[in-house]
């Protein structure tokens, strides 16, 4: 083999490398998008789920209480499907809320039903939908996540803008 073989050889070993490793470095991206999506996706949905079942049972008004039993059959079927598209993916859908979840559940918990508790549920509501809405809206433009993932984010953002819609429409009702 003479010097200039040797040097192309070379060379392409060298570029062969660097795009396994750049192929690395993508992988371990797209796990950590993933572990982070699915781990506020499902803290979220788990956290809808409980604030439904509560503000079904509290709430005096009855839009406020027909969206918490929205809230509840919507969020429950999109964790299962959170728990189908995330199989395998470096994440696992948590089975508790955060912290600050906990927090809010309590503090709904502890207060009276009446107009009070609709109004400041349906203030919580427009809140986490916004944030929901954020949330799924990156992951459904997310490069790093897979096809898989995007797709369930893609199918449950229009759900959850028409959540926020509906949570908006609701408490400027209880406002007036």
């Amino acid at each position: 083999m003479n010097r200039s073989s040797i040097l192309v050889a070379a060379l392409l070993c060298a570029m062969g490398s660097a795009s396994m490793a750049q192929g690395t470095a993508t992988s371990a991206e797209s796990s950590a998008s993933a572990k982070e999506f699915i781990e506020k996706a499902g803290t979220s949905g788990l956290a809808e789920v409980e604030m439904g079942e509560l503000g079904a049972r509290k709430a005096k008004n009855s839009q406020v209480e027909a969206f918490a039993k929205r809230m509840v059959a919507d969020h429950t079927k999109a964790n299962q499907e959170l728990i189908t598209a995330s199989k395998g993916k470096g994440g696992q859908v948590p089975s508790s809320r955060t912290d600050t979840h906990k927090a809010a559940v309590e503090r709904f918990q502890q207060q009276d039903a009446g107009k009070n508790f609709d109004r400041d549920y349906m203030h919580h509501m427009v809140e986490d939908h916004e944030a929901a809405v954020e949330l799924f809206e990156t992951a459904a433009d997310d490069e790093k996540l897979d096809l898989e993932l995007r797709g369930y984010a893609k199918k449950t953002l229009p759900i959850l803008r028409d959540h926020l819609k509906q949570a908006q429409s609701i408490q400027s009702k209880l406002a007036d």
